[in-house]
């Protein structure tokens, strides 16, 4: 690991510019706070020698803290493969602004050395207008593949297949096969784990692993050695089911299918590593109550984004208030209740919080099925009934003691349990019921759930103490 302020080492110790997994952090700010001295310094050659030794994903965590302008430059200093590979690394807020820095030849070059799915992915994030020159300046292959895919919804197979595959006819022998792969460029050969076979109009009918495949003799039919009928996912299934299928199947790459059976592409495990990245990041936001992007820089936008959940918020802690009022008289007769209605309060939302992110979560994963509604309900009654025994019990003793007044303690013990067998009943039973009609679940936490449980403790527990005190 690089001690703060060592000089980063030369070409002649290219062993050591590997960076430890144990320090990745601490090691991406020591080559930024050198970036920008180099820079500084307008030491470009020592920067471009420093930078070109360096991974696409460390150095797209090495730029992140430099300015746009700093970003820019570092990308022109890069050989042109390895500028397109960390340009499809860097956050997209700062691809757009680069791309007021970079010439639209400039960009459109970088652009063709990427794989046809991230570029796909980053021309779709500009606008129109933008997006069109770029286009226009490709190479003619290249802009086709890329305007093929963003047909596709973003958020689909097909959104999220690339174009580099080798299909070989069902009619062709291994060492045609082989023949084949040689014709692939160097930086198409990443995810190269598998060619396909079709038949006569394109539609999938094989697959054979590379390995087994050279372990053949020249002369064998493909047909006679290829795995059928492999597994397939059409091209407008959701980007999450898509995710949920590669993790069930344990797949490295899956082929993308038309209607017809036609194949269009290929889907590899890494992009579906950033749908789950992504997905767990949108649920996060959604637990918390807001849809603001990860690294937004805009207060404007991050409040705008916050606002209409803490307004639902507010106004749901308004009809609190009215509940409240409603008790007027039960609350001047026996001023106590008012002391334990914050903890009634908090244990009802807390519970409606761990449920509902436990099942939340089981659902993104797979490990929930909605067709099981029953049995998540029942195993969550009897884990609010255990805890809730206990929780109301240690409240009646914490009551009695401090206030003295056995019928308030019976009225807090009731209600605790109650609020807390509510509460995961709630938090349980709306993630499933909204997944099963095909909304997202993660709405349904955060404020609302917080909210609707805060309404119900009130109206559980004022009512108790209306009933069983006055």
């Amino acid at each position: 690991m690089l001690e703060p302020g060592a000089p980063i080492p030369g070409e002649d110790q290219l062993e050591d510019r590997a960076l430890d997994p144990a320090n990745l952090e601490q090691e991406w700010h020591e080559y930024s706070e050198r970036f920008n001295a180099l820079l500084e310094e307008k030491a470009e050659s020592k920067l471009a020698e420093i930078a070109a030794e360096l991974s696409p994903g460390d150095l797209s965590e090495i730029v992140r803290p430099l300015s746009v302008a700093d970003t820019a430059v570092v990308i022109q200093l890069l050989p042109r493969d390895l500028a397109s590979d960390v340009l499809a690394e860097i956050d997209k807020r700062s691809v757009t602004a680069l791309m007021e820095l970079l010439t639209i030849e400039a960009i459109a070059d970088l652009i063709e050395e990427m794989p046809s799915d991230e570029a796909a992915d980053l021309v779709g994030e500009l606008d129109s207008d933008q997006a069109h020159e770029i286009l226009e300046a490709m190479e003619a292959e290249e802009r086709e593949e890329v305007r093929e895919l963003l047909q596709y919804p973003p958020d689909t197979a097909g959104g999220l297949m690339a174009k580099e595959f080798i299909a070989v006819a069902e009619t062709a022998t291994c060492l045609q096969a082989v023949e084949a792969v040689r014709t692939v460029e160097e930086d198409d050969r990443e995810h190269l784990h598998f060619l396909f076979v079709v038949d006569e109009i394109g539609c999938l009918s094989g697959r054979i692993p590379l390995v087994e495949m050279l372990l053949q003799p020249w002369s064998t039919p493909v047909a006679d050695v290829m795995e059928r009928d492999p597994l397939r996912v059409d091209v407008e299934l959701d980007q999450e089911q898509v995710a949920q299928y590669v993790r069930t199947h344990d797949l490295v790459t899956l082929p993308v299918v038309e209607d017809d059976g036609v194949m269009v592409g290929v889907i590899s495990s890494d992009d579906v590593l950033d749908v789950i990245e992504d997905e767990a990041t949108e649920d996060m936001g959604l637990l918390a109550g807001t849809r603001e992007e990860l690294g937004e820089t805009s207060p404007i936008k991050v409040a705008r984004a916050r606002l209409p959940w803490l307004m639902g918020a507010l106004l749901g802690q308004v009809g609190c208030v009215f509940l409240m009022m409603h008790f007027k008289a039960d609350i001047q007769a026996t001023v106590a209740l008012t002391f334990f209605i914050p903890a009634i309060m908090a244990m009802g939302g807390n519970t409606g919080i761990q449920t509902s992110s436990v099942v939340v979560r089981g659902l993104a994963t797979g490990e929930v099925n909605v067709y099981h509604m029953g049995r998540y309900l029942l195993k969550e009654l009897a884990t609010a009934l255990l805890t809730g025994t206990m929780v109301a019990a240690a409240l009646y003793v914490v009551a009695d003691l401090v206030v003295g007044d056995p019928a308030l303690a019976l009225v807090l013990t009731i209600s605790m349990l109650s609020v807390i067998v509510f509460a995961a009943m709630v938090g349980t039973a709306i993630p499933l019921m909204l997944h099963r009609f095909g909304i997202d679940p993660a709405i349904a936490t955060g404020p609302f759930i917080t909210t609707s449980n805060d309404l119900l403790a009130i109206l559980i527990y004022l009512g108790m103490a209306s009933l069983l005190i006055h």
